[in-house]
């Protein structure tokens, strides 16, 4: 590991607080879930999280200030019962156990949001952040793009600086409430692939200049399509000739009309895979696939060629399809 102090950008005679002001701030940053395919900002924020564990611990502080000891994983891999590098089971380049400070961090920042709008109540001195929930497209949130919304943010007021004070008396501007409300209007880039529970970070838009703002977004539902992680699923209406005879039909999906084959004697229900045509993934690049479900659809009409030709298709059922059912309970 570097020079745990140089990883949070703290002096080496910096308070447990000063330390944890520090690594809130980078880690919030950092955070893989608001820099999704960022490789760089993963490996960022691991080292970041591994120098916060070494020096909220006062032995293993005391013992790197004393011998430059920080206690690495040793060759090999890391010990047993490690945690992953976001905060569950499995493997990763962490080599350690995050600790409540970790696990609590982003449930902590986005407990305040509640809409496109801030909760104003006290401004805690280390926390020049904010967080909001945002509610975008399901067309943005698959493919990308862009979302222009006005949100209220509980600014620290500039007058008295936070303090809700001016000289001896209680702040005129913000009348000793430390923040003052803004009202902004914000445009900000929707990485394709995001889902509900993605974050997004918004620089030098949080309670201060050195704050950021974080975007918990809800996707909005589509309403044709359904998304299950980075796959598509939809269903496909075809005619009872198309279902029996075989056919090519346009397959509707995310990326445009993709030209697919229904098999002879395809069953209403039957379900068939289109790969690669789902939703990229924001962490890896990698496309999910198209799922459709054929639904047989029945001419909307009783004719006397419909009965007759339905009396010759009965012909060729070679067993009654409810033969299996049960009789009753």
């Amino acid at each position: 590991m570097k020079d745990p102090y140089e990883i949070l950008g703290v002096e080496r005679r910096a308070t447990d607080a000063e330390i944890k002001k520090a690594y809130r701030r980078l880690a919030r940053k950092h955070h893989p879930d608001v820099n999704p395919g960022d490789a760089s900002a993963q490996r960022k924020f691991q080292e970041i999280a591994a120098a916060y564990e070494l020096l909220k611990d006062p032995k293993r502080r005391q013992r790197y200030d004393a011998t430059g000891d920080t206690g690495d994983v040793p060759p090999g891999g890391m010990p047993p019962g490690a945690g992953s590098p976001y905060g569950g089971p499995g493997g990763g380049a962490g080599g350690f156990r995050w600790s409540g400070d970790f696990s609590d961090l982003f449930s902590e920042l986005f407990s305040r949001s509640g809409g496109v709008g801030f909760d104003a109540g006290p401004l805690a001195e280390e926390d020049d952040d904010a967080a909001a929930s945002l509610t975008v497209p399901f067309r943005d949130a698959v493919l990308g793009g862009t979302v222009t919304f006005r949100a209220r943010i509980p600014r620290r007021c500039r007058r008295c600086g936070g303090t809700g004070r001016a000289g001896n008396a209680v702040c005129p501007v913000c009348h000793g409430g430390r923040t003052v409300v803004e009202n902004e209007k914000l445009t900000v880039r929707i990485p394709a692939g995001v889902a509900t529970g993605s974050k997004i970070r918004v620089p030098g838009q949080g309670r201060s200049a050195e704050g950021d703002l974080y975007l918990s977004l809800t996707v909005e539902p589509h309403p044709y399509f359904s998304r299950e992680g980075d796959d598509i699923s939809a269903e496909v209406p075809v005619t009872v000739a198309e279902a029996y005879l075989g056919a090519e039909i346009d397959v509707p999906t995310i990326k445009g009309p993709v030209r697919a084959k229904i098999p002879p004697a395809t069953a209403s229900g039957q379900r068939f895979r289109l790969k690669g045509y789902g939703v990229e993934s924001a962490r890896t690049g990698t496309p999910g696939d198209h799922y459709y479900r054929v639904e047989i659809v029945m001419p909307s009409r009783a004719t006397a060629d419909g009965r007759a030709a339905a009396e010759a298709f009965a012909r060729l059922y070679e067993r009654n399809p409810r033969a299996s059912l049960p009789k009753g309970l």
